[in-house]
């Protein structure tokens, strides 16, 4: 059985600069991971290392550099979802760089578990930090602010103190395009013209990463720091089992984006239904009139001698790269406005 890696680092809005950057942390990870597929390592093992990476890059918005709260606190999230051990997600993890390193406890004790007790599948808070810090000593609290993440805190509380009592008043689909808003005028450090800021777009880069090893397993991990001042223990897509992630014995979906709508739509798992009907208009068709898209999506699906791939997104631009054992360099793209969608068939190498 062949293997295969793909992974995103958030559909967004990004200056032409930072997309190059991501995509090169998408084909050294890709690369890495790759690595680690063919020399025999689990999906699951394989889609932690690459989380760990997205996480020690301050590009991404997982781990190091992640948003900070409302509150000046900096809370991350992550999730595991596998044919081996089912769905286990932690959340509202102050201080975590790596919150991936917390969920892989936990399943593990899953895995390990006898018949005397049943181990959790959802923590929080820091009873979650506590228990397995003793599990990990890696896994430690720390400041993981960047210059960035600091810069974006600054914005966000002067635009959403400027926009409080309009906000009140609005209704779910104004608040959207307020978020919609800020985002675009924040998501990115380089300075943007006016032209670049008409049609607001939005930035949730939640990150994920789907793997496939050669015994045909299929591992989803994602890791995020969530929105830009977003409320204390609130809790993202990464901890909404068919929200952010979905997994059947053939298939893997990751998303990203507005993290209230994912898990409002349990956009994963719907996705998996609307893929069969209709793959280029999967995404739109899991919302209603009326209703304006701020997500994305990678899916790949395991066939007997190839892997199909479909990315899609609906915002300003999307990275992701992949690679199988039949490739010898990963490939990393940027999906655009203009190009919102990628399908490819990578076959497997023949013998």
């Amino acid at each position: 059985m062949s293997y295969f890696v793909a992974l995103h680092t958030g559909a967004g809005n990004c200056s032409d600069e930072t997309n190059q950057k991501l995509r090169t942390l998408c084909k050294n990870v890709c690369s890495d991971v790759a690595t680690a597929l063919g020399e025999g390592r689990s999906a699951s093992e394989a889609a932690i290392l690459g989380t760990v990476m997205l996480e020690d890059s301050p590009l991404t918005n997982a781990g190091l550099g992640s948003s900070i709260s409302k509150d000046k606190q900096v809370r991350t999230e992550a999730s595991l979802c596998s044919t081996y051990s089912g769905f286990h997600c932690a959340g509202d993890l102050q201080d975590i760089r790596h919150p991936i390193r917390i969920v892989q406890q936990m399943v593990q004790e899953t895995l390990a578990a006898n018949s005397n007790y049943i181990p959790p599948r959802v923590m929080v808070g820091n009873h979650a930090i506590m228990r397995y810090s003793k599990m990990d000593s890696s896994i430690v609290q720390a400041n993981i602010c960047t210059n960035q993440s600091i810069k974006l805190y600054n914005k966000a509380k002067m635009y959403f103190s400027d926009n409080e009592n309009s906000r009140n008043e609005n209704s779910s689909t104004q608040s959207q395009e307020v978020n919609r808003q800020f985002a675009d005028n924040a998501s990115d450090s380089k300075p943007k013209s006016a032209s670049q800021t008409e049609g607001f777009s939005g930035v949730e880069d939640t990150v994920g990463i789907i793997c496939v090893d050669k015994r045909g397993g299929v591992s989803c991990a994602m890791s995020s720091g969530g929105s830009v001042f977003k409320y204390s223990g609130r809790l993202g897509q990464c901890c909404s089992h068919g929200g952010g992630c979905h997994v059947t014995p053939r298939r893997g979906i990751v998303t990203t984006g507005n993290g209230e709508q994912i898990i409002n739509k349990l956009l994963a798992v719907t996705l998996h239904h609307k893929l069969f009907q209709d793959p280029l208009n999967a995404l739109n068709s899991c919302f209603g009139a009326g209703e304006t898209p701020l997500c994305g999506f990678l899916m790949v699906e395991v066939e007997e001698d190839a892997v199909n791939l479909h990315v899609q997104h609906t915002l300003s631009n999307m990275v992701f790269g992949f690679m199988s054992s039949s490739m010898e360099k990963p490939v990393s793209k940027v999906l655009t406005k203009s190009c919102p969608v990628f399908l490819q068939t990578i076959r497997s190498r023949t013998s």
